[in-house]
């Protein structure tokens, strides 16, 4: 028994480095937090946040308990609790899921950064994120992607033209009115972008005589990400 818990650790650990974000799976109690969340959440947003099953999910017994391409709601959480432990991983599919870049290479100014943001977030998880990953020039572009079919967590802002910041605050705010909830990462660099565009983001500074602070942003992002939603918060 204790021989088979332990494996079944080591295979959750090796799932976590293969998907860092979680994309896709979730445990029980997992599920249950987001599933109150979204109900709360759901009330005042645009964008309606919730969670179905990837799977069939059935007892030791046979008995289905959930339906493949079933909506999880509390009360059908509640009932798998009845069944399984909390740290059962299911199969699942959330439309928040995944990250959008907006950084300019448009502008000249802007390629450098730009690469170098694209490439380190594209290496999530050896490159199995790329699907689930996007990048736009501006906030104009991603609020109107946003208002079509884009639906991410988190969005990572890189270079945008100074000249441009008036207009970039103003779309900005307005993506935020269709989804309050999304997250935000802002980027800054020693050479190419010194000072924040934002201030009430958060904030993670790239600093070139420290090769490691690409590490640390990227753990940034995994926590920012897998973070819960907590009802508290809303």
């Amino acid at each position: 028994m204790i021989e088979e818990q332990a494996d079944e650790t080591s295979k959750e650990e090796i799932r976590k480095k293969e998907n860092p974000l979680r994309i896709g799976v979730c445990t029980l109690d997992e599920l249950e937090e987001k599933v109150k969340a979204f109900r709360v959440m759901n009330q005042t947003a645009l964008k309606k946040r919730f969670i179905l099953c990837r799977e069939e999910v059935a007892t030791s017994t046979g008995e289905i308990v959930v339906n493949k391409r079933s909506e999880i709601d509390i009360s059908k959480a509640k009932l798998m609790r009845r069944h399984f432990q909390g740290d059962k991983v299911l199969k699942t599919f959330q439309p928040d899921e995944g990250i959008v870049i907006i950084s300019d290479m448009s502008n000249p100014e802007g390629i450098p950064l730009s690469m170098d943001l694209v490439t380190q977030v594209m290496n999530l998880g050896g490159g199995t994120y790329e699907g689930f990953i996007d990048r736009v020039d501006s906030f104009a572009d991603f609020l109107n992607l946003l208002k079509k079919a884009l639906f991410p967590r988190l969005v990572i802002v890189g270079f945008l033209p100074p000249d441009r910041i008036d207009m970039e605050t103003m779309n900005f705010a307005r993506a935020r009115k269709v989804d309050q909830y999304v997250r935000v990462i802002e980027l800054t660099h020693t050479v190419f972008k010194p000072k924040p565009y934002f201030a009430k983001v958060k904030h993670i500074h790239i600093d070139t005589a420290d090769a490691r602070t690409w590490g640390r942003f990227i753990i940034e992002i995994v926590r920012e990400y897998t973070k819960p939603y907590f009802v508290e918060e809303f």
